[in-house]
Parts: C-alpha cells; structure tokens; sequence
C-alpha cells in the first residue's frame, strides 16, 4: 500500500483498525529504533559522557578525519568541492581544520542530491527521508538504518538521564494525524502497542474535547509526555481554562523540534506538575544537544560537531549560528551543514556542575514562532505538514492579521503554478481548518529576524504572551 493511499484509507477505517495501523507502524519502527545496535550504542553512550575533554577532543577529531577521508573518496560532491579549494583529507586533523570547508547549505542538499550519496551505501541500509521544515523549504535526503538507530540512543541516553525507562507507558502529542480532524466523538486518541504509546493529535485539543481526552490521561499511569511544546501546550491550556485537573500525572514532559517558552512552560508545569526536560535535533540527523540534570545543553559530541559560527558575544554568552558535522550517517554525509537555528554557548571556562565535560549550550534560538488561532480555537504553530512535496515553494511564511484568515507569503521556484497554491490551500484546510480563510501573497524574498531565520508563523493580533488570556498567570 502506497503512503498516499494509506493516508486516504487510514480516516475511513473503524477506530480498531486505525489501532492496529498504528501499531503495525509502531512494531515496524521500533525494529530499526530499538534493535541490537541501539542497545549497543545506548550502553556505549552511558559510558562515554562520562569522558574528559581531552577524550572527547580526541574522539571527535579521529572521527572527523575518517569522515572526511570518506566522503572524499565516495562523495562525489565533496571530492569536487575539495579539490576546487586544493585541499586533500591530509589537511583535516582536528575539528579546527573544519573552517577550511565552506557551509553546505540546504539549497546546496537540493540542487546537488545524487551527488551527496556515497557510492559505498547500499540501498538495503539506506532509508529515503523528507523533510518540509517550518519554513516551508522541503528537503529530500538519504539516512542509513544504522544511523537512525544511533540517534535514537542518543535520545533515550537524555531521557534515561531523567528516569525515563524504555518500555514505559506514555502519551506522544502530536502533529501526525493519528485521529482524524474530523472525528467528533471519543476516542480523540490511538494506541501504539509495541512502544507502549499512546497517541493524541494537535487537531482535537480544543475547549469541547479537551474534557474526554484528560480523563483518557486519568485513566492510565503514563510516565511520561513527549512531543512539541507548543502541542502540549495547547492540552494544558485547554485543560487550565476548562478547570480540569490531572489526578494521574506523568512524571516527566519531554520535548523537542521548538522552543519552549516561558508561558508553556509555566502552564505544563502547572497543570503537571511534571519535571519538564527537552533535546535539540533535527530530521537531517548531524547534530545534537540533549539537557542534562542541571538544564543546560550537552552537545551529544559522539553524533557529530556542531560549531559555532558567526559568533558575537552578549550578556548572556556567545551567540551563533549552529553548523553541524555529522558522524553516524557516512551514507549521506553533512559537512559543516546550516541547521537554520542560533546558539547560546556558555563561555569555554565554564564548567557544568553535572560533571559532563562537552560543550554547553545554555538556550537554542530561532526556532521560536508565533501561533496561528484558527475558527475553533486552536493555537497552531507547525505548519510544515502542508508543504510535503511543494518543491516548487522555496519558502513559505504564515502571517496571521485577523481571526479566521492567514496569509501565505511564498517565495516561488520557476516551475510553481495554481496547481501548488492550490495544493498548498487544500493541505492547509485539511491539516489545520477547514473554515481558515487564505490569501497567497507572493514575495521576492522573506526578511530575516537578527538570528539569520525567518519567523515561519507570525501573528500580527498582538504579541505571543498577549493572545492568551491572562488567567493561568496567576494559577498555583
């Protein structure tokens, strides 16, 4: 079965069946997820954070030189970019060597995809993946299985810092449509049986059926929440103002892909309770921070180099641009690759009082958006659904400035026609609301916030914190 078709039959099947979907796709991750090579690197990564500096430098130079070594002789783009600049892997010894190389950029990923798979990769290893991104820019690239497992390590060895345990029961709040939008009554919620996972999607955390779904969460010991800040937010929310409480609280909140700004914070830590924790990575899978006990972001060394570029100091540290190097993807290989997002790193002289000694981020910046409110009174702020497969959009930014209409202010590729405004509106009124009037607006180019990245989703209604009434501020 075709993912389109899957997608048009999956809102048809009764709720058992759309169960027993979930869970096949559960069973069918988790054995890429959660086999013998994540456990082997889980255990190795309990190990290694334990490192000194020395170590880690260390590590991360020997892998560098091998990673270059690589893609200089099965990569394609890299051998030619190298040469054009009469460099050899002889002139990479440590991470400081990086600089020698330019930024590769997404654009560079689009315009040069065949060229950036190693001619060692077989297909059997590799798993084609597609990203849309907030900003409306898809991005097609290759991952190997391998990979994939790593990275998962690399996540659960953050959550095991907490407690978190593997085959616990708990919540996913989601973007992925798991119940359709257009279901009106409960069950607002899918199981996930082999990961132990229950699902709830952003489309349903709305006044009418936020009652049922908080006493789905009352009916059952989950031990954690996990998903994007903004969604579980908007359950909080909906849940404070509606005067529900959550007798059966999870121990932890885990999030990653936003910022978590200081209302959601204190409105998941009101309503929870929960000791609230979060990771930063992405899709492309070059890079990673994970926070450890203290709060602060570990950059997870042993999955790749993330430099900071562009630096310039400030009150609170060293703010840059993230450039990352990837070690567990040699298939695929990002060299010195453009996240999109700014750091701020502690100064070099500081020291973690976990004991950890890579390098600290203190706080990621520019992944932090505006929400759109929609006719039934949800606050989205993702709408990187609605650009899967809009190569034609180079980028997308989505202004809201009066209830019940966004704007889209799209930068065009050549090729873009009506027929991807109109795939773009039809995605949105089924992903988002049906009633959301659109405007198409069509732009030579997006302004820039100072951190280099367009905000994706602005609201022009009034700031972030004012949109919201002011009656959880003051809530115990």
């Amino acid at each position: 079965m075709t993912a389109n078709l899957s997608e048009r039959l999956y809102p048809k099947f009764p709720v058992l069946l759309q169960n027993a979907a979930c869970s096949f796709y559960g069973w069918r991750e988790s054995r890429t997820r959660f086999g013998k090579e994540f456990h082997a690197r889980l255990g190795w990564l309990l190990e290694s954070e334990k490192w000194s500096a020395g170590e880690i430098a260390n590590y991360q130079d020997e892998q560098l030189r091998k990673l270059v070594r690589h893609a200089y002789d099965t990569v394609p783009f890299y051998r030619e970019r190298m040469s054009k600049r009469k460099l050899t892997p002889q002139d990479f010894r440590s991470r400081a060597d990086l600089s020698k190389l330019p930024i590769l950029t997404k654009e560079d990923v689009r315009q040069n995809y065949s060229q950036l798979i190693s001619s060692a990769a077989r297909s059997e290893e590799t798993v084609a993946r597609h990203t849309s991104g907030t900003t409306g820019k898809s991005l097609d690239f290759l991952t190997s299985k391998r990979g994939m497992a790593f990275q998962w390590a690399v996540w659960w060895r953050h959550r095991a810092r907490f407690g978190m345990e593997l085959d616990a029961w708990h919540v996913n709040f989601t973007g992925k449509m798991a119940v359709p939008p257009e279901q009106s009554r409960p069950p607002y919620w899918r199981w996930n049986w082999p990961m132990h996972q229950g699902l709830v999607n952003m489309h349903h955390l709305t006044p009418a059926k936020i009652p049922a779904i908080i006493e789905f969460l009352n009916d059952h010991d989950f031990q954690y929440y996990s998903g994007y800040p903004s969604v579980l937010h908007a359950a909080a929310y909906a849940a404070l103002e509606a005067g529900l409480k959550l007798p059966r609280p999870p121990k932890f909140i885990v999030t990653g892909a936003e910022n978590m700004l200081d209302f959601q914070r204190r409105d998941l830590a009101s309503f929870t309770g929960a000791t609230l924790t979060d990771q930063y990575g992405f899709s492309e899978g070059c890079g990673n921070a994970s926070q450890c006990t203290e709060f602060v972001y570990h950059e997870d060394f042993e999955f790749g180099i993330m430099e900071a570029v562009d630096q310039h100091t400030t009150a609170d540290g060293v703010e840059a641009t993230i450039v990352c190097t990837g070690f567990a993807n040699p298939e695929f290989p990002f060299l010195r690759y453009e996240v999109g997002d700014t750091g701020l790193w502690s100064e070099p002289s500081f020291q973690c009082p976990c004991g950890r000694q890579s390098a600290v981020l203190t706080r990621i910046l520019g992944r932090v958006d505006d929400f759109v409110v929609t006719p039934e009174g949800n606050r989205i702020m993702r709408f990187d659904y609605c650009f899967k497969g809009t190569v034609n959009i180079q980028e997308c930014q989505v202004v809201q400035d009066r209830l019940g209409e966004i704007r889209l202010r799209i930068v065009r590729r050549p090729a873009y026609s009506g027929r991807d405004e109109e795939l773009v509106a039809q995605e949105v009124h089924h992903w988002i609301s049906p009633k959301l009037d659109l405007r198409f607006e069509y732009v030579d180019e997006i302004e820039r916030e100072r951190s280099g990245k367009f905000r994706a989703v602005k609201s022009n209604l009034a700031s972030t914190e004012n949109a919201l009434p002011k009656t959880t501020a003051n809530r115990p």
